[in-house]
C-alpha cells in the first residue's frame, strides 16, 4: 500500500495526482491511494477516468481512506521542492508527502494518463467566451496577486512591469484580443490604466483555467494554477513564464524542475 497525500489547491492537486500515477507506473500492481480524498477537489472538474472518478467523489472511499493510515503504520516521505526531481521505486506502507511540481514524473509515467475538463464546465465557458475565441486570435495574461503578496511572510507575487513588457513584446499584439484574468481585478484595471482595448476578467476558477487553455498565447503567472492550464493546452502556440518561478527574485528555480520545456521562460527583471 503506497499513498500520496493531497495538498493545496487545483495546481497542487494535479501534480499529487499525476505522481500517484508515476508510482503507480514504477510498480504496477500495488494498491495506491490517497490518504486524504476530502481535501481534493480536482474531480470535481476533471475526468479522471471511471475509479478516480467514482473514488475521490465518495464519501465512503474518503471514510476508508482516512482510517487506514490510523489502523496499519506507515513510513512518511517528505519530498523537498528545492532538490531536483529524481526516480522514485514506491514502498509499500509509505506515504509520501510533497508538491512534486515538474513534468519530470509526468514525461517518466509508462502508463497513459488523460485528464480532460467535464462537458459541463465546457459548455460554461463555451457560452461566455465561445464566440470570442472563435473569431479571434487571443493574448491571455494571468496575473495572480491576493496570496501572493504575503506567501509565508514574503511577497511573491509578479510585478507588472513583467505583464506589461511581455504584451509589448508581442508582434502585431493589436491584431489580437487582450484578456486579462487575476484574483485582485480592481488593482490589474489600475495598473493598466483600464485600456479601453483590454477585457478585464475574473470568473469561477475554471472558466479562468480555459481562458488560458484557449489562448493563442498566454503569458502566466508563478502559479501552479495557470502552469497546468498552459500545460494541458492543445490551443497554445506559445507560454511566456517568469524564469526561476518563484525563485525570481533571487535568480534560482525553485522549486526544482518546474521550468518546462514546453514554456518560453523570461527574466522577470
Amino acid at each position: 500500500m503506497t499513498g500520496v497525500r493531497f495538498i493545496g489547491r487545483l495546481g497542487n492537486q494535479l501534480f499529487q495526482y499525476h505522481f500517484l500515477m508515476y508510482l503507480k507506473s514504477r510498480r504496477p500492481g500495488g494498491f495506491y491511494f490517497f490518504p486524504n480524498p476530502h481535501h481534493a477537489y480536482l474531480a470535481r472538474y476533471f475526468d479522471l477516468g471511471w475509479y478516480h472518478n467514482l473514488t475521490l467523489g465518495s464519501r465512503l472511499y474518503s471514510v476508508i481512506m482516512r482510517c487506514i493510515p490510523k489502523i496499519l503504520r506507515f513510513r512518511y516521505i517528505q519530498v523537498h521542492n528545492f532538490v531536483a526531481p529524481r526516480d522514485f521505486i514506491p514502498q509499500s506502507r509509505c506515504i509520501y508527502d510533497g508538491y512534486f511540481q515538474s513534468d519530470y514524473y509526468l514525461k517518466n509515467t509508462d502508463i497513459p494518463v488523460k485528464i480532460r475538463i467535464r462537458q459541463q464546465y465546457v459548455a460554461q465557458f463555451r457560452a461566455l467566451y465561445g464566440d470570442l475565441f472563435d473569431q479571434h486570435r487571443v493574448v491571455v495574461v494571468h496575473i495572480r496577486r491576493t496570496d501572493y503578496l504575503s506567501y509565508g511572510k514574503r511577497d511573491i507575487a509578479l510585478p507588472m512591469s513583467y505583464f506589461k513588457r511581455e504584451l509589448a513584446n508581442i508582434p502585431d499584439l493589436e491584431q489580437y484580443k487582450v484578456i486579462l484574468v487575476s484574483d485582485d481585478i480592481a488593482f490589474v484595471k489600475q495598473a493598466f490604466d483600464h485600456h479601453p482595448d483590454y477585457l478585464f476578467v475574473s470568473n469561477s476558477e475554471i472558466v479562468d483555467f480555459q481562458l488560458i487553455s484557449n489562448a493563442d498565447i498566454a503569458i502566466i503567472s508563478n502559479s501552479t494554477f495557470s502552469w497546468w492550464a498552459a500545460y494541458l493546452s492543445t490551443r497554445n502556440k506559445r507560454v511566456i513564464a517568469p524564469a526561476n518561478w518563484l525563485g525570481f527574485r533571487i535568480g534560482r528555480e525553485h522549486p526544482k524542475g518546474i521550468m518546462t520545456d514546453r514554456f518560453e521562460w523570461v527574466e522577470v527583471f
